[in-house]
């Protein structure tokens, strides 16, 4: 990735969020509710992105399209991504390509020991269809609260029996049934998604039963408990703590015997470099 330095002290040029988190902009913390989450994704966003579809190309769209669209900025624009506690310049199309470069290289050894691949939390299925690119003969399934992006993604995955987007409510026991009807193994993976939740532990509650078909879980999320005291760090907490993001993950991995984690990389890459990505995977205990 071409990168320039930037100095921590610049960051405000850069993002809103510094001011806020000192107190000095206005900002109103919200309780990251289902309604809340409901508000923002399905109503906002991803019926902006389903609106985009209909009226911009015809429906004659792909994937990409939609996911440019929906980083509303040029693709050479600069913007400040953070690797690990550094922080740089770089632009939009070099920072995405290292952000899914990050995914594919993560998930590429389970992927090809599996026949199936499940996103819990998926949007419109952007990340298995990136996913596919690479690994054509597998079958990718995603689970998504949206009804818009649940719409938008049987449009653009019609001719493709591949990918296939379902309704999925985190907070449901009932809907883990989805991961019934796929054919093991099965390689699992959450994308910031598990941020929106106040608490992970009734995701890897539900999932528990799921057991014997699921080979790998991944979650490639912010980690609140990886954050250190430097002064970027504690940022970092105070970012997850205003904007109400889940801060237990790796707390309730930690508390269960029945998972064995089998890595942690720590804050790998931050297209928001306060809310940056680190990577667990872990597996089910075989007794």
């Amino acid at each position: 990735m071409n990168r320039r330095t930037v100095d921590p002290n610049n960051l405000p040029a850069w993002s809103v969020w510094p001011a806020r988190l000192l107190g000095l902009a206005p900002w109103t913390i919200p309780s990251r509710t289902l309604q809340k989450v409901e508000q923002e994704y399905d109503k906002e966003k991803y019926a902006q992105c389903l609106d985009y579809y209909y009226t911009h190309a015809g429906g004659n769209v792909t994937p990409e399209e939609i996911k440019q669209f929906e980083f509303s900025r040029g693709a050479d624009s600069q913007i400040c991504v953070s690797c690990g506690d550094d922080l740089y310049e770089t632009s939009l199309t070099e920072a995405r390509a290292e952000y899914y470069g990050l995914l594919q290289d993560t998930l590429r050894r389970e992927v090809e020991r599996c026949e199936t691949v499940v996103e819990l939390g998926c949007g419109y299925g952007y990340n298995l269809w990136v996913l596919k690119q690479h690994f054509p003969t597998k079958t990718f399934l995603g689970g998504e609260y949206s009804d818009n992006a649940i719409r938008l993604a049987s449009h653009l995955y019609q001719h493709d029996p591949r990918i296939r987007v379902l309704y999925f409510n985190f907070c449901d026991h009932q809907n883990y049934s989805l991961l019934k009807e796929i054919n093991p193994p099965i390689v699992m993976f959450t994308m910031h998604a598990i941020e929106q939740l106040q608490s992970s532990a009734p995701v890897l509650d539900a999932i528990l039963r799921y057991r014997e078909s699921i080979q790998t879980v991944f979650h490639f999320e912010p980690v609140y408990q990886l954050h250190d005291e430097t002064l970027l760090g504690l940022m970092r907490r105070r970012y997850a703590e205003l904007n109400d993001y889940n801060r237990d993950l790796l707390f309730e991995l930690q508390q269960r015997s029945y998972i064995r984690i089998l890595s942690i990389q720590t804050n790998v890459i931050g297209l928001n470099p306060l809310n940056p990505t680190s990577v667990i995977e872990w597996e089910f205990s075989r007794v």
